[in-house]
């Protein structure tokens, strides 16, 4: 594929993705896609022939987006326990990202594409199952599904804006939640 039709990919999910956060998932369409985008209808059915297929490549790129940091915070030296906190992390390591749309705009995404793609919503829960039976396989498992269940509570807190901590507060939670996972690793 050419680096120019990787870019006009890249300016539909854009797009797609402004329109979500912008306006909300339902004023997502194929002809408000192309026009955000500046590309014609054509074009974008050229690369995305429906609206699940755009809704799909949306998920994978934000899921692509966590495998790839998930890994490079493990190249830094991170075990893998630490470097699963420090990803939910996103007030430290992402500071421009670090906001509840973003959060939002993942479930909408997933929300709706597992509505409309069974066969995506099925092969993200084999992945998924997957990785977690890896990521189990600690010297404490008990504590690594403390802290995945105590990181995963703090997102549905957030994406529903529902007993959101202070910032200071969830600020010192994922630090003890880094030294248990620290310690963890250096078990392991």
């Amino acid at each position: 594929m050419s680096n120019r039709s990787n870019i006009t990919k890249q300016k539909l999910l854009d797009a797609a993705t402004d329109i979500i956060m912008n306006q909300g998932i339902h004023h997502l369409t194929l002809d408000e896609v192309a026009k955000v985008a500046g590309i014609s209808k054509g074009g974008l059915l050229y690369h995305y022939a429906s609206k699940e297929a755009l809704l799909t490549a949306i998920v994978e790129r934000l899921q692509q987006e966590q495998n790839d940091l998930y890994a490079s915070l493990q190249r830094e030296g991170y075990g893998p326990v630490e470097a699963f906190v420090r990803l939910f992390d996103e007030t430290n390591l992402h500071p421009e990202r670090a906001t509840i749309q973003i959060d939002v705009e993942k479930m909408i995404a997933f929300l709706t594409l597992f509505a409309v793609d069974q066969e995506y919503a099925n092969r993200w829960k084999h992945d998924l199952d997957t990785f977690f039976e890896q990521f189990q396989k600690t010297a404490d498992p008990v504590e690594t599904m403390i802290i995945r269940y105590a990181l995963e509570g703090m997102m549905m807190s957030e994406h529903f804006e529902v007993g959101v901590p202070p910032v200071e507060l969830k600020q010192a939670v994922i630090a003890r939640l880094i030294e248990r996972a620290h310690d963890i690793d250096r078990q392991s």
